[in-house]
């Protein structure tokens, strides 16, 4: 039996509320996907693969991938393929080199800095040697030498 309050003009039940009501419709509907078996099944988004023990096979086997060169500045990230030799000072303690990268930035390197992918073997006058270290397409590492001019601007 249903009692209304007097002084109230529409009358609703007393354990009646709006999200009492979403709550059901929601329970109903997923209690009907639990019958189908749907929500069963955990959803795996597509942007990262789970391998669950198992080899990706996307990547080689055989060249381990490192995902990029895991950094941003200094000497340490030049690759010798972007850099340009712009000059060579003659200092106390040997030859400096000018060079600069892709981005026009400028650095000083001494013989035996380390760069990205080798380091620095000699500089001379109008020079500079790298012994670059690089892959073959089945991972094996081998080196070589890579020689940079002084590059002058067209006039």
């Amino acid at each position: 039996m249903l009692v209304s309050a007097p002084t109230t003009t529409a009358a609703a039940p007393q354990d009646y509320s709006p999200a009492a009501a979403d709550v059901a419709s929601i329970g109903a509907a997923g209690s009907a996907e639990g019958e189908s078996g749907a929500s069963d099944q955990q959803v795996v988004p597509d942007s990262k693969y789970n391998a669950n023990g198992r080899r990706d096979p996307f990547l080689s086997p055989v060249v381990g991938h490192t995902g990029g060169p895991g950094c941003s500045t200094g000497k340490k990230c030049l690759e010798i393929g972007t850099i340009s030799l712009r000059g060579v000072v003659h200092g106390e303690s040997g030859f400096i080199a000018v060079v600069s990268n892709s981005l026009n930035k400028a650095y000083f390197l001494r013989e035996n800095d380390p760069v990205f992918n080798g380091y620095v073997v000699r500089i001379t006058g109008d020079s500079i040697v790298f012994q670059e270290t690089l892959q073959d397409r089945l991972g094996k590492s081998f080196t070589r030498e890579v020689v940079k001019k002084i590059t002058a601007p067209a006039v």
